[in-house]
């Protein structure tokens, strides 16, 4: 019997339940509470950005990455009956933007090294789902997710000057 999502081959009788390593539940629910922090910190970030654009940005990934990835996180979570990880606020009251200034350069690092450190940590994580072949495919899907975030954050930075260009290599 061969089991691929909710598609079976062979007899019916025979199928199980989709599988769960222990690696695999540990890394689920670490995931997801790194995934809180992320969005926590972002709209810390986003309460402080001057920048139209970078707050747009920002939101963005708020959006369409983090919270729609922590919502399959969350299902997979309540799945396989893994308690959830303590959630940060939905939002955060907008503090007062003198009383500490951040610069939207400072702002921007932070988010494109986070994204950076997410690429380094969804790959390690996609290379340890062996038994769960959905959660390695939604793995996967994040990681083409964090790239393409990546590619948007390394244009918007060059855009901005706030990315500094590596100095070019001279072999003479």
């Amino acid at each position: 019997m061969v089991q691929i999502g909710d598609f079976h081959i062979g007899k019916a009788a025979t199928s199980s339940p989709p599988a769960l390593s222990i690696t695999e539940a540990s890394l689920l629910w670490d995931f997801t509470a790194a995934r809180y922090k992320c969005i926590e910190e972002t709209q810390i970030y986003h309460n402080f950005a001057h920048d139209k654009d970078l707050q747009a940005l920002m939101k963005h990934g708020l959006e369409k990455t983090l919270e729609t990835q922590v919502n399959n996180l969350e299902q997979q979570l309540n799945k396989f009956s893994i308690p959830l990880p303590e959630r940060p606020p939905k939002s955060f009251k907008n503090q007062e933007k003198n009383s500490i200034y951040l610069s939207d350069k400072f702002l921007f690092k932070q988010v494109f090294q986070g994204c950076q450190n997410h690429i380094d940590y969804l790959a390690r994580i996609s290379r340890c789902m062996i038994t769960n072949d959905s959660l390695r495919s939604m793995f996967l899907a994040f990681l083409q997710d964090e790239a393409s975030l990546f590619d948007k954050l390394c244009k918007f930075g060059k855009l901005k000057g706030w990315i500094a260009p590596s100095p070019l290599y001279n072999p003479h």
